[in-house]
């Protein structure tokens, strides 16, 4: 599932500790974990000013997500991406939440339009630096008044 999302496959434990301990220990990085079993299953998290090529504003941040494969289609991460955008707004006081997937992408895809997010543009050929290549991305984004009308 990395490449898809623009991240090279693990070659091995180490190297998916390695990626534990500096990526997903980040601030606002948060682990989805299956509720009866606490068992980590995938990650959700925001990146703030200056993690992100989305936007250069305090108020504003980019979600990232993913999850593993034998999870997928169960109304997982949409309902892990409801929340995290609930703590951005709420907790976190952000105007505007950007997201973005590459083309081919479409389990991701679908996870961005069933959550409400607004199509924004379409950027050819953006870098996809830990892959030393270039591809389409796709890049929506939600307004905390967007976010408001529909949690009501």
């Amino acid at each position: 599932m990395g490449p898809i999302a623009g991240w090279p496959a693990h070659r091995g434990a180490e190297e998916s500790l390695k990626v534990i301990r500096s990526v997903f220990s980040a601030p606002e990085q948060y682990a989805i974990c299956l509720k009866p079993e606490d068992k980590p299953i995938g990650a959700v998290g925001l990146l703030l000013r200056g993690q992100t090529d989305k936007t250069d504003r305090e108020d504003e941040c980019e979600l990232g997500y993913w999850l593993g494969r034998p999870f997928w289609g169960r109304g997982i991460m949409p309902e892990a991406v409801r929340e995290i955008l609930r703590h951005a707004f709420v907790d976190l006081a952000m105007k505007k939440v950007w997201i973005g997937y590459y083309s081919g992408n479409n389990k991701s895809k679908r996870v961005i339009e069933k959550c409400g997010f607004t199509y924004q543009r379409t950027d050819e050929a953006a870098d996809v630096p830990l892959l030393h290549e270039k591809r389409t991305v796709h890049v929506y984004a939600m307004t905390g008044e967007e976010w408001a009308a529909r949690s009501v």
